[in-house]
C-alpha cells in the first residue's frame, strides 16, 4: 500500500520544504455504497483539520482537490489511508503560496466526473495505464493518435505537442466526438489511442468509452498532466504552455509553480496579461472572450457583485464571490 504522507513529503523535499499550502488532487474509481455517510465524515474531518477544497462522492468513487498547511494535510492523508477502499488512490501534489480555495465542500453526485454515460464503469474495465516516464516514447509512435480529453478553456493555454483537440466545452460533449471518430472506416481509424487530462480521471473514463467503440489499443497517462509535470524533467517535456487547474491558481507551469494566467469571473476563462489590457476587460464583469455575449442585465449584476467584493475587502472581509487570486503572488523556485 502506498504511503500517502511519504508521497507528499517527497514533493516537499523537491521544493526544499518551502511550501505554505499543499494542494492534493485525488481520485479513485471504486464502489462506494455508503457515499452519504462518507460525505458527512469527510466534511467533518476536513472542517476539523482546516482543509479547504472540493470533494465529489458517488457510487462510482471519489474525486477532488483539497489544500491545507502541511500538518492539516498529513491528518487528512492519514485518515484516508485507514479506508482500504482508497488503497492505490491517484494522488498528485503541488504547492501554493496562498489558500486557493474559499471553503470546504463535500458533495454527492451521480458521477464523480460527468460524462453522461452511466454504463461506462472504469473500475471494471479501462484502458492501459502509461507511467509518465514512458509517455514520451508512446506519443512519439506514428501509429498513435494523441487525444486531449479536456475542454477548450483548458487546451487554450497548453497541450502536448501534436495532440488532437476535440474542442469540447464540457466533458459531456466528448462521447459525441468519440462516436464520430469511431464511424471512420477501418482503414482510416487510428491503430492506437493515447489520451490525457489534468489529473487522470477524465482520460481514464474516456478510455473505457473508447473500448466500447471497438478501439483495442487505448492508453492513458497515469496521474495526468500534473503527475507528468511532477516526474518528467522540464528539459525532456513534450508539453507546450501551462496547465489549467481548478482552483485559485488558475494554472501551473511544468515545475508545478503558479502560472501566469488570471481568471474572468464572468465566464471563467483563463486570461493572459494581454487579455487584461483589452478594452473588453472589466474586472469581474467581462473579458475579450465573453464581452460580445454579456447582456446589459448580466453586466449590471456582475458589476454589483464586484462592488460588494470591494466593500467586503475594505471591511477586511472576504466575499465568497471574490477571486482569491487577483494577481499572481511571488513564486518560489
Amino acid at each position: 500500500m502506498s504511503d500517502y504522507r511519504e508521497m507528499m513529503h517527497q514533493m516537499l523535499a523537491r521544493r526544499s520544504n518551502d511550501v505554505t499550502f499543499v494542494v492534493a488532487a485525488l481520485y479513485k474509481f471504486v464502489q462506494l455504497d455508503d457515499a452519504p455517510d462518507l460525505r458527512a465524515q469527510l466534511q467533518a474531518r476536513c472542517d476539523q483539520a482546516g482543509v479547504a477544497g472540493t470533494i465529489l462522492l458517488a457510487q462510482e468513487g471519489i474525486n477532488g482537490t483539497i489544500a491545507a498547511p502541511v500538518p492539516a494535510m498529513e491528518q487528512m492523508l492519514e485518515w484516508l489511508q485507514t479506508d482500504s477502499r482508497f488503497d492505490g488512490m491517484s494522488l498528485k501534489f503541488s504547492a501554493s503560496d496562498t489558500q486557493p480555495f474559499l471553503r470546504m465542500k463535500v458533495r454527492l453526485k451521480r458521477e464523480i466526473v460527468t460524462m453522461g454515460c452511466p454504463d461506462i464503469q472504469p473500475a471494471k474495465a479501462t484502458g492501459t495505464y502509461v507511467e509518465p516516464a514512458d509517455w514520451n516514447a508512446l506519443i512519439s509512435d506514428p501509429d498513435v493518435m494523441l487525444i486531449d480529453t479536456r475542454n477548450t478553456y483548458e487546451t487554450a493555454i497548453g497541450m502536448f505537442d501534436g495532440a488532437v483537440d476535440p474542442n469540447t466545452t464540457n466533458f459531456r460533449d466528448f462521447p459525441n466526438w468519440a462516436a464520430e471518430l469511431a464511424k471512420q472506416p477501418a482503414a482510416k481509424r487510428p491503430k492506437k489511442l493515447a489520451m490525457y487530462c489534468t489529473g487522470g480521471i477524465r482520460c481514464e473514463k474516456a478510455t473505457a468509452l473508447m473500448q466500447t467503440y471497438g478501439f483495442d489499443e487505448v492508453y492513458h497517462l497515469k496521474g495526468g498532466v500534473l503527475k507528468y509535470f511532477e516526474e518528467v524533467p522540464a528539459e525532456q517535456s513534450k508539453w507546450q504552455g501551462e496547465c489549467f487547474v481548478f482552483d485559485g491558481r488558475v494554472a501551473v507551469d511544468h515545475k508545478l509553480r503558479q502560472g501566469s494566467y488570471h481568471m474572468c469571473h464572468a465566464c471563467r476563462m483563463p486570461l493572459s496579461d494581454a487579455d487584461m489590457q483589452s478594452d473588453d476587460y472589466l474586472d469581474g464583469v467581462s473579458c475579450p472572450h465573453c464581452k460580445p455575449s454579456v447582456s446589459p442585465q448580466r453586466a449590471a449584476r456582475f458589476a454589483e457583485r464586484q462592488k460588494q467584493i470591494r466593500l467586503a475587502a475594505e471591511r477586511g472581509e472576504q466575499h465568497l464571490g471574490s477571486n482569491p487570486r487577483k494577481k499572481p503572488p511571488a513564486q518560489n523556485n
